[in-house]
Order: structure tokens, then C-alpha cells, then sequence
């Protein structure tokens, strides 16, 4: 029987690439924070100016929470407005956002407080694709959106939920998956339609029971996490929910609906959009499903990432922080680099532009410059969503062997061994 080893210089490569990647992630993060903190002193006189506008300052008193109050239980919806420390998103950013509430002196340190808790998410969710794609990953960790969008809401939090569950998928651990799913689902929502893939990527493996496990799990996972609070206080818990149904396609909303189609009011939007969410999945699904007959296996990540392209396309809402949930899909996705560079360009002259034309807005300025950046910025972000659907549908994945470590015959060290 021949000896199996491990070789050193594969430990070295491994431990290398990750401090690498690591590093790349620390060092734009920690400038995201710079750029962030630059509104600890006076937050309305620098946002727009200095571009270190944020939602966490603002929602620090802005949602009450200075106040202390548990969301959820004590929040409620009056006259459209959130209030009793209700906040806008499913539970788990919820109570995450309530913690560092607790200590924080002013919305200055509540920043400082909320950066320091997020960042080693960033970290994780950069180490996880490291071990999923190798150098890949520093297509994450160099993106500029850290830069810009780190600190700007709670989104690290949600990213790695959700590179959680494809890194689970990856291992053949798809019941853990399933969980991290819908996790994801209590953080940000969109993580929450992914199931509807891993559920086909079971059913085309004939893998019933698996199939039965992961449906179970999901259900178990979100509605345990939510029923506590729906069962404690139900107009608390749902406060979120219908709040983003009031919510309209306003300037604040960044989407195609305000820029190009703002005679649609509340009510046309929010019975259009649903229909226009459920044919894009539906098609994004069975797109996979047609490809899989052909490959054998179902194109889950390409698949979730078809649907988030979908849905970061035709929402209401297309916050600026939304680009950080593209980055994992540019890493587990082989796409030619112009994909990447060109739609964070845009993001770019879109997050510039957003906030400096707001700042001209405040002077009494409208058109200019900054207007025509924004303008750019969104048409030219829903044009790489649009095609990004279908080329994410069209790709093959840059996955590793699951198994990185698994020691090898002597004399035959395969490349995919040097990952960690």
C-alpha cells in the first residue's frame, strides 16, 4: 500500500495565499472605515461633502435606537414612520444593529461601535472564498466597493451568510446550506429566493431525502428566528416589511423606476414588481434546469446569481451598497475581468456622484456634473444587470475540488491540494 503525504510547500502556498487575501480584505476595509469616519464629528455637515454618507449614523437616532428599545418588540409602524426602535430589515440585522446601541455615546461611536463588530465578517467571507477559488478571491478582496460600502449599512453581514451557504453547497453539505440561506433571509431578505435553486440543484441529483432535509431546514431556520418576535409582537415584527411596501421609488431610491419611469406610483410598483421578480426567477430557474440536463449537474450559483441580478435590477430600491452583494458572484463565477472593472466603474461614478450632487442639491444646484455622473451610474449599473442575468446563466463556476486538504499519492500533488 503506498504512503500518503502532505507536502510542505503546499502548506506554505496555502498559509501565503491567505495572508495575502487577508490582508488585501484588511487593508481596504480598514480605508472604508476611514472614509466613513470622517462623519464621526458632524455628520450632516460632511456627509455629502467628504462622501462619507452612511445609514448606520443615521439610523442611530433615526430608528430611535440611542433609546435602547429591543426591536421588534417594543417597535411598531405609525403613519408610515418606524418607530419604538423598529428598523427596516429582517430580525437578525435588526437585534445585530440594537447590540453596540447598548454602549454607544452618540452616533460617532455607535459607528466606530458597528465597524469594529462588522469588519471580521469581511475578513471571514474572504477567507471562505479563498478556500473555494484560490487567488480569486482577491477579486473580492481588492474591490473598491469595501471601500465604499463596508460601513455604509450592515451588508458584510448578509455577504458572508450568504458565501456561508455556497461554501456548505460546495462541500456536499447542502442541509447547512439550506440554514445559511435562511439565515441570510433574516439578515437582507434576498438570500431567501437562493432556495428555490438549491432545491432543484437536490431534485436534478435525485437526492429526495437531501431534498426534503434542506426544504425542512429552511423553513425550521427562518420561521424559527421569526416567529419569536411575530409571536411576541406582531405589528413589531412586521413593522419592516410593510414599511418597504409604503416605501416609494423616490430620489432616495437610486432605481430605474424614479429615473425612468416615475408616473408609476406606490400601489402600480409594488403589484408590477412581484410579477415582474417571479417571471425572472421562474426563467432563471428553468434556464438552469434546460443546462443541466446537458451538464448533469444544476448551475446553482449561477442560478442565484441570475436572481439577484434580477432583483438588484427591478426593485424599488437599489441602495449604492447593493454592489457588495455582486462581489461573490465575480469571484465564484468565471467571467472575463471587463465584467468586473466595468460594473464597479460604474458604481463608482454612481456613489461620487450620488452623493456629491446631493451635496450640490444642499447649496440650491440641481444639473450639472455630478447630476449627469448619477445618471450615467444608474442606467449604466441596470444595463450590466440585465446582461449579467443571462452571463451568469451561461458560465461555468471557478470552484475548487471540495476537498483541499486531502492528503495525495506521492509523486502526484494536484494544484487544487496548495488551497487551504
Amino acid at each position: 500500500m503506498r504512503r500518503l503525504h502532505y507536502r510542505p510547500d503546499v502548506d506554505s502556498t496555502a498559509r501565503r495565499l491567505v495572508a495575502v487575501v487577508l490582508t488585501a480584505c484588511a487593508v481596504l476595509t480598514v480605508a472604508g472605515f476611514a472614509l466613513k469616519a470622517q462623519c464621526i464629528g458632524d455628520y450632516n455637515q460632511a456627509r455629502d461633502r467628504r462622501l462619507c454618507s452612511n445609514d448606520i449614523q443615521v439610523l442611530y437616532a433615526g430608528r430611535g435606537m440611542h433609546r435602547h428599545p429591543f426591536p421588534y418588540i417594543h417597535g411598531s409602524l405609525v403613519d408610515g414612520k418606524l418607530r419604538g426602535g423598529a428598523i427596516e430589515y429582517p430580525v437578525l440585522t435588526g437585534v445585530f444593529a440594537w447590540l453596540p446601541a447598548l454602549v454607544a455615546r452618540n452616533n460617532g461611536s455607535y459607528l466606530q461601535l458597528t465597524a469594529l463588530l462588522l469588519a471580521p465578517f469581511s475578513l471571514l467571507t474572504a477567507y471562505l472564498l479563498t478556500t473555494m477559488v484560490r487567488w480569486r478571491a482577491l477579486i473580492y478582496a481588492l474591490a473598491p466597493s469595501l471601500v465604499w460600502y463596508s460601513f455604509h449599512n450592515w451588508d458584510l453581514l448578509v455577504v458572508c451568510a450568504t458565501v456561508a451557504a455556497f461554501h456548505s453547497w460546495r462541500r456536499g453539505e447542502t442541509t447547512l446550506a439550506a440554514a445559511w440561506l435562511a439565515i441570510g433571509a433574516c439578515l437582507k431578505l434576498w438570500p431567501g429566493f437562493f432556495i428555490a435553486a438549491l432545491l432543484l440543484d437536490r431534485l436534478r441529483a435525485r437526492d429526495r431525502v437531501g431534498l426534503r432535509r434542506a426544504a425542512i431546514v429552511f423553513g425550521a431556520v427562518f420561521g424559527g428566528l421569526n416567529g419569536a418576535f411575530a409571536l411576541v409582537n406582531f405589528q413589531g415584527w412586521y413593522a419592516p416589511y410593510a414599511f418597504q411596501g409604503l416605501r416609494g421609488a423616490d430620489i432616495t431610491s437610486n432605481s430605474i423606476w424614479f429615473w425612468g419611469f416615475p408616473q408609476l406610483s406606490t400601489g402600480q410598483l409594488n403589484a408590477l414588481i412581484p410579477v415582474l421578480l417571479a417571471v425572472a426567477f421562474t426563467a432563471a430557474c428553468a434556464a438552469g434546469w434546460w443546462r443541466s440536463r446537458r451538464i448533469g449537474s444544476y448551475p446553482f450559483i449561477q442560478v442565484s446569481g441570475a436572481m439577484l441580478a434580477a432583483f438588484m435590477l427591478l426593485n424599488k430600491a437599489h441602495s449604492p451598497q447593493y454592489a457588495l452583494w455582486l462581489l461573490p458572484f465575480f469571484v465564484l463565477v468565471r467571467l472575463r475581468w471587463g465584467w468586473w472593472v466595468t460594473y464597479l466603474t460604474l458604481d463608482g461614478v454612481f456613489y461620487v456622484g450620488l452623493f456629491r450632487w446631493f451635496y450640490r442639491l444642499s447649496m440650491g444646484g440641481d444639473f450639472g456634473i455630478e447630476k449627469q455622473a448619477v445618471i450615467i451610474g444608474v442606467w449604466g449599473r441596470a444595463v450590466m444587470l440585465a446582461l449579467l442575468f443571462v452571463v451568469f446563466l451561461r458560465s461555468e463556476t471557478a470552484l475548487l475540488p471540495s476537498r483541499m486538504t486531502e492528503p495525495v499519492d506521492r509523486g502526484t500533488v494536484p494544484e487544487v491540494a496548495a488551497v487551504v
